[in-house]
């Protein structure tokens, strides 16, 4: 209502934009709970992997706006410049909107960062939503600062770009909110994927040195440990080749101390295998 009146294009950005954020909150809690379930038949390994969909779905969804918004907002640039008309934007109330907006996203980053505290400070996808939200008030705010702003710059060296102050917000909104729906998307794609960047380098580091000292006590030494990252559940396979002959009780036992250990290094879910082997996991890919 409030773009139909005003006819800003950065309202309208920034409207839907809190619109996704708003929507997502309610399609979040649903994943959230639906990850918490035990494995079963239908998902042996969790349901962990809904939280990389959604996050790439939610990320596509606001790359789709952004990218939308950027190619209105040029069009009308490029009219202003060829010398074509561009309607003018109306002011008047959009003080009470940009208000609403930012309690809005106050509001819902306060709602993600305590979902975030009760799920143990685990849960990639609600801390970054938190982040959104934050980061979508300032967006907010800056934006209302600035639309009620523009008539100061009548009288002043910057007084042609009134017409166009619009659109050229609209390109600095979108060039600000690009880079995080990227790094997100990156981050998720790596997930679904199923690749080993969904977790960093020190952090895997720090893990295998972590689980040395308890392999060694029963006598294995660490090959390789393979990690991947699926919503808030870490999946760890354990390759180690030991000494001794090993029961299957010890082998079940050894699995149990590195996930325990494991759990203590990550603070979040971990799904661990131990391999006896001789043979490094990737030997074959070597030659």
């Amino acid at each position: 209502m409030f773009y139909l009146r005003s006819g800003s294009d950065a309202l309208l950005l920034d409207g839907l934009y809190t619109a996704v954020m708003a929507g997502a909150s309610v399609i979040a809690g649903r994943v959230s709970l639906a990850a918490l379930q035990p494995r079963s038949r239908a998902y042996p390994f969790g349901a962990s992997g809904q939280e990389p969909l959604y996050v790439l779905f939610r990320t596509l969804v606001l790359l789709g706006i952004i990218a939308f918004a950027m190619v209105s907002a040029a069009g009308k640039v490029l009219t202003h410049l060829q010398g074509g008309p561009v309607a003018a934007v109306r002011l008047d109330g959009l003080g009470l909107y940009f208000s609403a907006m930012v309690l809005l996203n106050l509001w819902l980053w306060q709602v993600f960062v305590r979902s975030w505290s009760h799920s143990g400070r685990n849960n990639d996808m609600l801390r970054g939503m938190a982040i959104s939200a934050r980061f979508d008030a300032l967006i907010s705010a800056g934006t209302g600062l600035t639309l009620l702003g523009v008539p100061l710059l009548l009288g002043t060296p910057l007084a042609p770009l009134m017409p166009i102050a619009d659109s050229l917000l609209v390109l600095v909104l979108c060039a600000a909110l690009l880079g995080e729906p990227i790094a997100i998307l990156k981050g998720a794609v790596a997930e679904a994927a199923g690749s080993s960047r969904s977790l960093g380098q020190d952090t895997q580091i720090t893990c295998a040195n972590a689980i040395v000292p308890v392999l060694k006590q029963q006598g294995c030494e660490l090959l390789e440990l393979a990690m991947i990252r699926l919503g808030r559940t870490v999946t760890a396979v354990a390759y180690v080749e030991p000494e001794n002959a090993m029961t299957a009780g010890q082998v079940d036992d050894l699995r149990l101390a590195v996930e325990q250990q494991l759990v203590k290094a990550l603070q979040t879910p971990v799904l661990c295998e131990v391999i006896p082997t001789a043979v490094h996991p990737y030997a074959e890919a070597a030659h």
